[in-house]
């Protein structure tokens, strides 16, 4: 399996950590366990761990914005053996080239750039966690088709 890395790359301030935390919560709604947790999910914190999906190792990462040290953790999750790395970024700035560079050029992983779903305009709040529950769908239906080789 070639190793992915998933990155919800938009401008700050939009809900890419809230949609990554989705993709948390319905890892373990799923029953699959976390390997490490550094963070419990609460809807104030970003949150930072790794599943086995059927032997891979699966990395999370909520925080995507710029001097956040998230690109430590990116390569944590290197070092970790992670194969599929989830993970929100900005546009540009430092989390962008820890994805493009760090991750995409320098450890050969595969770069999927998405964008959760937004909506924004007068009580958004009544859909947005709909959103961020499809969106965790998708991501998830990507994780298992890298797993089991569809793409």
């Amino acid at each position: 399996m070639r190793k992915l890395v998933i990155a919800n790359r938009g401008a700050g301030g939009i809900g890419k950590s809230a949609s990554i935390k989705a993709v948390y919560a319905l890892l373990k709604e799923k029953g699959f366990q976390a390997v490490l947790e550094e963070w419990q999910y609460q809807e104030d914190s970003d949150i930072k761990a790794i599943f086995d999906i059927k032997g891979v190792k699966v990395g999370i990462e909520s925080q995507g914005d710029p001097e956040c040290d998230m690109e430590r953790t990116m390569e944590e999750f290197v070092k970790d053996g992670c194969g599929i790395i989830v993970t929100a970024c900005r546009t540009k700035s430092t989390t962008f080239k820890a994805v493009k560079e760090f991750l995409g050029e320098k450890n050969q992983y595969d770069i999927l750039w998405l964008a959760h779903y937004v909506y924004q305009a007068p009580r958004a709040d009544l859909i947005r966690d709909s959103f961020n529950k499809a969106y965790a769908e998708h991501v998830l239906q990507l994780i298992e088709d890298r797993i089991n080789n569809k793409y």
